[in-house]
């Protein structure tokens, strides 16, 4: 790998070929993909979130018509389930962006957290089927990843943009 006269090292940046993207506008595009991949999966998770509480009611509404299967409560959650496993796939294309991309250490650091925390919380489900106490860890985890999902989807927008100025102050008489 190279060094920089500073002694830093040069990360090796994705050459997107047939994009029109080489050197200089790399980190540009790769930031606005890492960006819109950073908003797109928060609001992914809030979507998780509301497809879970969906999955919960629709058992709950279901068993007031008749009694109900394992099954029938499953097929409530079924969407619940699809999505937590697109959205451990988007983490994972963050991570790759974030390092491929040479964005920088605190972001390639929280994409491998929030990785983690979505690795975790795929086997928290799983095993909250065999061992229902673990279904707690799974909520508090969900929390967890849409706190850190909300952050860094914050962080990556405001990032490079101009502080607003603070208002004036009015003379007083």
């Amino acid at each position: 790998m190279r060094q920089q006269a500073t002694g830093r090292r040069v990360v090796p940046r994705l050459v997107l070929a047939g994009f029109g993207v080489s050197g200089c506008c790399m980190l540009a595009h790769m930031r606005a993909v890492f960006r819109w991949l950073t908003a797109a999966l928060f609001v992914a998770v809030v979507v998780q979130v509301g497809l879970a509480g969906y999955g919960a009611f629709h058992a709950i509404h279901t068993a007031d018509k008749a009694s109900i299967s394992k099954k029938t409560i499953e097929n409530g959650f079924n969407a619940h389930a699809a999505v937590g496993t697109l959205i451990v796939v988007v983490m994972l294309v963050l991570l790759i962006v974030a390092a491929a991309g040479g964005l920088g250490k605190r972001n390639i650091q929280w994409s491998g957290g929030i990785l983690a925390l979505g690795i975790l919380q795929f086997v928290l489900g799983l095993a909250s089927t065999k061992v229902p106490a673990l279904g707690f860890l799974h909520t508090v985890n969900a929390l967890a990843i849409f706190t850190m999902t909300g952050l860094l989807a914050h962080r990556s927008w405001m990032k490079g943009r101009p502080a607003k100025a603070a208002p004036a102050a009015s003379p007083t008489a």
